[in-house]
């Protein structure tokens, strides 16, 4: 992986430098909540959105780190949300934020994330943007409540593949879009690229041990528990197949073969 951030890594820094200004403040839980976004983190869903930009010879500009900003901080509001509601103890090899303070400081936490995306996006004043990450924010609403009301249920292939492109999915492909959008690219296609990218990450992640015990613990039917093992890879082949053609047409070899090495990781 640190080849690959390696591509873009000057970008990363500067989004990372934009988040700290963003929540920069006296107060200790926000100094927390700043600890907590800047912890061990691959920062994929700007990192894959990068690369995808730079393979079609574009420059990152002042409007895309905003962008990339707010896809951060709407991933973080989720995960402090996610931790409590799955009661989890450990993130990102520290106790989980709910731990160290309670339910009520870390929900309060993520909806103060949550804000701050806000604001930022409202910053590009653009009417589409914004409807594109409200879609984004919706879907993963509703996707948590649908993952809370199937718990301990023999849950189906298809709300299962709902729940992961709601809660993951959406917003890669928000992020993606709408870079597309502000970059004069195709953002359907770079939409696509964003979900099905999402849906494989989300995918993989579920198949590795210790998610697996997680979602066990939760009542979580795990994909490999729905589908079986040879049926998970092959549809994790399917995506793959898919985006590869989509990176056949991007133009900048150096940054599609970036594509294809994280592609290659899941």
């Amino acid at each position: 992986m640190d080849n690959i951030r390696a591509l873009v890594n000057n970008d990363i820094n500067t989004i990372e430098n934009n988040i700290y200004n963003l929540i920069n403040s006296n107060n200790d839980i926000i100094k927390d909540i700043e600890k907590f976004i800047n912890g061990p983190s691959k920062r994929v869903r700007s990192i894959i959105c990068l690369l995808y930009l730079k393979a079609n010879n574009l420059n990152i500009n002042k409007p895309i780190i905003k962008i990339l900003s707010a896809g951060e901080l709407i991933h973080n509001a989720s995960l402090l949300h996610d931790d409590v509601i799955d009661n989890s103890d450990i993130r990102r090899g520290e106790i989980a934020f709910h731990k160290k303070y309670d339910p009520k400081t870390s929900v309060l936490s993520g909806d103060y994330l949550l804000s701050v995306a806000v604001k930022e996006l409202l910053e590009l004043k653009n009417d589409d943007i914004i409807q594109i990450f409200l879609n984004a924010t919706t879907n993963m609403s509703i996707a948590e409540l649908l993952q809370y009301t199937e718990r301990h249920k023999n849950t189906s292939i298809e709300n299962y593949l709902k729940i992961i492109d709601g809660k993951t999915a959406s917003l890669f492909e928000a992020i993606l879009k709408s870079s597309a959008l502000l970059s004069n690219i195709d953002r359907i296609q770079a939409g696509e690229f964003g979900k099905k990218f999402g849906l494989l990450f989300q995918i993989n992640n579920d198949s590795q041990n210790d998610s697996i015990i997680n979602d066990k613990k939760n009542g979580i039917k795990t994909i490999i528990d729905i589908i079986g093992i040879e049926k998970t890879e092959s549809l994790k082949d399917n995506y793959k197949k898919e985006m590869r053609e989509i990176i056949k047409s991007l133009p900048n070899k150096q940054y599609s073969d970036g594509l294809e090495d994280l592609i290659n990781l899941l």
